[in-house]
């Protein structure tokens, strides 16, 4: 007598480790539903930030910072400027409105630049641009503020 090609008892299907522990399917789907929406929002975070460091307005504001004398004085060199830059900045071709918040940090303390700017002719022109530092009482209008002449003496 032959043997069949198959078994005449089957074998019992295996289950997964889920499948024997049922309710586990609730706090790992919350879990993964959890970590999916980080990874998104992690994602959308780095694209607008990411956006407003290239920015033309926000290059050219860090750039009269850093050369302003009473900044550098304040907050030391380098500047470095914060990750998480608040406000808003609307461009449509040449023509644009910024209005934004920028932490920056140094050597020698911390501040914030609030710069307002509007782009008309493909040109950036700011209304308001001043430096808060921490612990100062007044801000530096970067504006107003005419550079003195540095000298090698």
């Amino acid at each position: 007598m032959s043997t069949p090609p198959y078994p005449l008892q089957p074998e019992p299907m295996k289950t997964s480790w889920l499948e024997h522990r049922p309710l586990w399917k609730i706090p790992l789907g919350c879990l993964t539903l959890f970590l999916l929406i980080g990874v998104s929002a992690t994602v959308l975070i780095t694209i607008i930030t990411t956006s407003f460091h290239n920015s033309e307005v926000y290059q050219q504001a860090m750039a009269k910072a850093a050369a302003n004398l009473q900044v550098r004085g304040q907050i030391g060199a380098p500047m470095k400027a914060g990750w998480f830059i608040s406000g808003q900045q609307n461009v449509s071709g040449s023509t644009g409105s910024a209005n934004l918040t920028i932490p920056i940090s140094g050597p020698r303390g911390k501040g914030a630049i609030r710069a307002v700017a509007y782009k008309t002719g493909g040109v950036w022109r700011f209304t308001y641009l001043q430096v808060a530092v921490q612990g100062q009482p007044a801000c530096i209008d970067l504006l107003s503020v005419q550079q003195p002449a540095e000298r090698d003496y």
